[in-house]
């Protein structure tokens, strides 16, 4: 009895739809027209998939929908390419929510409410073997030391190429503040300008490099995959700002994927598989 009020108390609480007039808030715009309009970067494995096999449409593309599901409305997705411009579309109505492996930040923050994280990754690299310094002599085991973008504070020579204004630019520019850093639009730029060899390190979110690698294995033939944590880089949906009754419905959505388990089974599905790869 006492586990079935508190579920009920806790739903009422979280569930804005229940339990207050919502009459000022997004979230009775979507109810009215019966839409739930997503935004994100349908460029951006394995989050978006602009290919996908069946079944296979990617992590955030699945959420989305899961969560106009639970709301009972038609998904509808709009394509953009930066931070800035889901800001921009969820302040002037266009878009009403961002899911694309968006990271919080403090700066991003300003902008729009950040929900509580759906994933939580790191900063990581993938470092040109060639620019690692060779094995202590009688170490046969190359670049052994070499786990996490911490671990090459030690090394010399390194130019780094990283997404501009994420969590791993940031990260960087207070470890590395003496360092080559060159900066792109994309994380798809950044790794690109690492395989011409415009520098020799890509810095990014760990959740993407395992994206990388489970389309590309052969990426490992020349580079080395530094994913060892050294800071928790928390992956969260862009909501109106200020709206509270939004952001508590979606957090009781949040909650519940949680609680059942099926978030952790979507991760499973794209960041621990390849079933997804072409």
């Amino acid at each position: 009895m006492f586990r079935i009020f508190g579920f009920l108390f806790s739903f009422l609480i979280l569930s804005p739809l229940f339990s207050q007039d919502i009459s000022g808030s997004r979230l009775a715009e979507i109810q009215k027209r019966g839409e739930l309009r997503v935004t994100g970067n349908r460029n951006f494995d394995p989050f978006y998939i602009s290919d996908p096999k069946e079944g296979f449409p990617g992590f955030d593309a699945e959420l989305g929908k899961k969560y106009a599901e639970f709301l009972g409305v038609k998904y509808t997705f709009t394509n953009r390419p930066e931070f800035e411009d889901y800001a921009e579309a969820i302040k002037s109505g266009e878009a009403d929510i961002a899911f694309s492996g968006l990271s919080s930040t403090l700066e991003r923050s300003k902008k729009g409410s950040f929900s509580s994280p759906y994933l939580v990754s790191s900063t990581g690299a993938l470092v040109n073997k060639n620019a690692l310094p060779p094995p202590p002599e009688g170490n046969i085991i190359s670049t052994v030391y070499f786990r996490s973008v911490k671990d090459l504070e030690s090394v010399s020579g390194l130019s780094f190429s990283v997404r501009a204004f994420s969590a791993s630019h940031e990260y960087l520019l207070s470890i590395f503040p003496n360092s080559r850093i060159f900066t792109y639009g994309s994380m798809e730029s950044a790794w690109n300008s690492v395989k011409e060899g415009q520098a020799n390190c890509f810095v990014g979110d760990s959740l993407y490099i395992k994206g990388l690698l489970l389309k590309q294995r052969s990426i490992l033939s020349n580079f080395r995959a530094l994913v060892e944590p050294v800071q928790e880089n928390h992956v969260s949906a862009l909501l109106p700002k200020g709206d509270i009754y939004f952001s508590r419905n979606f957090e009781f959505f949040l909650s519940e994927l949680k609680r059942t388990g099926e978030l952790k089974s979507l991760e499973d599905k794209y960041f621990n598989r390849n079933d997804w790869v072409k």
